[in-house]
């Protein structure tokens, strides 16, 4: 009785491994194939920039916190987080791929070493707030 309880166990802690290295190595492919789709595009890539996502709609709300790469090429942005879909922030039609979520930018602002964006989705409006402080980067080249 008790080897079968450990077997479930272990059976369950094996699954939540399993799956984990598949969405990770599945987000790693997407990445690699967002990048090479604007390889040969000018872009500008920061690496590990502290993201707060605030998204509202009429049924709620919701705060993200995380580390990101952001990628700026020409008007757009791009929000690449470890082991999460991309997320673009644009005002143009542009498809591009791997992209989950395309959020249309209605505002952007520079305050300090922060960027602020708002703007709608398709469920609400949302604001973003990036942290370049310590980046050594010009916002002011970029908005």
């Amino acid at each position: 009785m008790d080897i079968d309880i450990f077997f479930f166990i272990g059976g369950i802690i094996l699954c939540f491994i399993v799956i984990n290295l598949l969405l990770y190595f599945y987000h790693k492919n997407r990445d690699a194939v967002f990048f090479r789709h604007i390889k040969n595009r000018h872009y500008t890539l920061i690496e590990k920039v502290e993201t707060n996502i605030e998204s509202y709609s009429k049924i709620s709300a919701k705060l993200t916190y995380f580390k990101a790469d952001i990628v700026f090429l020409d008007q757009e942005i791009f929000i690449i987080p470890f082991n999460k879909p991309i997320l673009q922030l644009s005002k143009s039609n542009e498809k591009f791929p791997s992209i989950f979520e395309r959020f249309e930018v209605s505002f952007r602002k520079v305050h300090h070493n922060f960027l602020e964006i708002t703007g709608n989705t398709s469920l609400g409006h949302f604001k973003i707030t990036l942290n370049f402080k310590n980046k050594n980067f010009d916002l002011h080249s970029v908005v």
